[in-house]
C-alpha cells in the first residue's frame, strides 16, 4: 500500500469528501481536477506521481473513474476503510439530492406544468447522448473500430425492435474478447505468453456475472435492482453515459419506466453533483414507490446504488495491486480495446431509440427545433448540459404559459 507519511484524520477525510461531492458539477473531468487541487496541490496528501498512476488504472477499469479515484485517493491515505468512506462521502451528496429530486418528479407528474417542462428536456437529453456518441465515433477511426460499433449497435437495435436476447452489456463482452481473438500476433515466449493468460483469465473472472440471467430472475424487487446494477457497473467503459445503453432496455422491459421517463432520469443525474450514473438511484426510486411506497422507493435507491458502484468499490480496495500489473498486458488492452470499440455503437443505437420517444413526448413542431438547437449548441459551441436543460426547461414552462 502506498500512504502518505502524514495520514490525515478521519473527521478531514469525512469533512473533505463530502464537500468535493457537493461541489461536483460538471462532470468527471471537473471532479479529478478538483480531486487534483484538493489533496495534491492543496492538502499534498498524495503525490503527483500517485495521483496520475491511480488516474491511468482507473480510466482502465469498468465504472466512473471519478468516484474511482475518491476511492483509490482514501485507499492511499489510511487503506481499505479510508478507500469506502472517501467513495461513500463523495457519492452522498449527490444520492441524497437525486433523492430528492425523484419524489419531486414523481409527484409533480400531475402537475401540467411539470410535465410540459420535463417534455421539453427530453429532446435536450437526447441531443446531448446524441454529441456524446458522435465524439465516441469520431475517435474511432481504425476499420476494426468501425465494424466492431456498427455490429454492436445493430445487436442492441435488434433487441428495442424485435425483442432479441441480445443485451448490450453481452454485446460488449462479445466485442472484448473477438478483439483479443482477432488482434494482430504478439511475438512474446510461450512462458510469458502462458502468465500474460493466466493474468488476463484472473480479470475476466467476474465478466461471467455480467451476463448471467441470475439478476433479472432473482426473487424479489431488491434481489433484481441489486443484480442488474451490479452487472451494469461491472461494464461501464467510457463514461457514465454508457450506462444509457446498457440499462434503458431493461428498465423498459420490466415496465419501471417508459423510455422517456428513463431519459428524465438521466437528465436529473446530469444536474445534480456527482456521477451521472446516480441515474441508478433514480430508476431503483420509482421501481419502489410502485411497489411500495415511500419506504420501498428509498430502499430501492440505495440498492440500486450499491449494486452500481460495488464493483468500483471491489476492484479499487481488493484488486488495485493486481490491476496495476495487468492494466499494460496486450491481451487485457485488446479486450479493452475491443470493448470501448462497442461501447460506440451501443451508444448510437441508443441515442436513435431515445430520440425517438423524445420527438414523440410532445408537439413535434416543439420538440424538433429544441433537439436540433441544443445538439448544434453542444457539439459546435461547446455548451454544457447544466445549461442546456435549464433552457429546455424554460422553453416547456413558455409552452405551458402560452397554450
Amino acid at each position: 500500500m502506498n500512504k502518505t507519511d502524514a495520514s490525515p484524520g478521519w473527521l478531514e477525510i469525512i469533512g473533505l469528501y463530502l464537500r468535493i461531492g457537493l461541489l461536483g458539477f460538471g462532470g468527471p473531468q471537473a471532479h479529478i481536477a478538483l480531486l487534483r487541487s484538493e489533496l495534491v496541490e492543496g492538502r499534498q496528501w498524495a503525490t503527483t506521481e500517485h495521483f496520475e498512476e491511480g488516474l491511468v488504472l482507473c480510466e482502465a477499469l469498468p465504472g466512473p473513474a471519478s468516484s474511482q479515484m475518491a476511492i483509490y485517493l482514501g485507499w492511499l491515505q489510511r487503506g481499505w476503510l479510508g478507500g469506502l468512506i472517501s467513495g461513500i462521502c463523495f457519492l452522498l451528496p449527490g444520492l441524497l439530492i437525486v433523492l430528492g429530486l425523484s419524489e419531486l418528479w414523481r409527484s409533480g407528474q400531475s402537475n401540467e406544468v411539470v410535465a410540459t417542462a420535463m417534455a421539453t428536456v427530453q429532446p435536450v437529453m437526447a441531443a446531448i447522448v446524441w454529441s456524446f456518441a458522435w465524439k465516441l465515433i469520431r475517435n474511432r477511426r481504425e476499420r476494426w473500430q468501425k465494424t466492431t460499433a456498427t455490429a454492436v449497435g445493430i445487436g442492441v437495435m435488434l433487441n428495442t425492435v424485435l425483442d432479441f436476447p441480445l443485451l448490450a452489456g453481452m454485446l460488449l463482452l462479445l466485442a472484448g474478447m473477438v478483439r483479443v481473438r482477432l488482434q494482430p500476433a504478439i511475438r512474446e515466449s510461450p512462458a510469458s505468453k502462458a502468465k500474460e493468460q493466466n493474468k488476463l483469465s484472473g480479470l475476466l473472472i467476474p465478466l461471467p456475472l455480467a451476463i448471467a440471467p441470475w439478476a433479472m430472475t432473482a426473487p424479489g424487487l431488491l434481489a433484481q435492482l441489486f443484480g442488474m446494477f451490479f452487472k451494469t457497473g461491472l461494464l461501464v467503459y467510457g463514461g457514465g453515459l454508457v450506462i444509457i445503453p446498457l440499462l434503458e432496455q431493461q428498465v423498459v422491459q420490466q415496465g419501471w419506466l417508459s423510455a422517456g421517463q428513463f431519459l428524465d432520469g438521466v437528465t436529473i443525474g446530469q444536474i445534480t453533483p456527482g456521477p451521472v450514473v446516480l441515474t441508478g438511484a433514480f430508476v431503483g426510486y420509482q421501481a419502489g414507490w410502485v411497489q411500495g411506497g415511500v419506504a420501498m422507493a428509498i430502499a430501492g435507491a440505495l440498492v440500486a446504488t450499491a449494486g452500481l458502484f460495488a464493483p468500483s468499490f471491489g476492484m479499487i480496495l481488493i484488486a488495485t495491486p493486481l490491476l496495476q500489473r495487468l492494466r499494460n498486458q496486450p491481451r487485457v488492452r485488446s479486450f479493452l480495446d475491443g470493448v470501448l470499440a462497442g461501447v460506440t455503437g451501443a451508444m448510437a443505437a441508443a441515442a436513435l431509440s431515445l430520440s425517438i420517444a423524445a420527438l414523440q413526448g410532445g408537439p413535434l413542431i416543439v420538440q424538433l427545433p429544441v433537439f436540433a438547437t441544443a445538439l448544434w449548441l453542444n457539439l459546435h459551441r461547446g455548451i454544457r448540459p447544466v445549461p442546456l436543460i435549464g433552457g429546455g426547461i424554460l422553453v416547456g414552462c413558455v409552452v405551458k404559459l402560452l397554450s
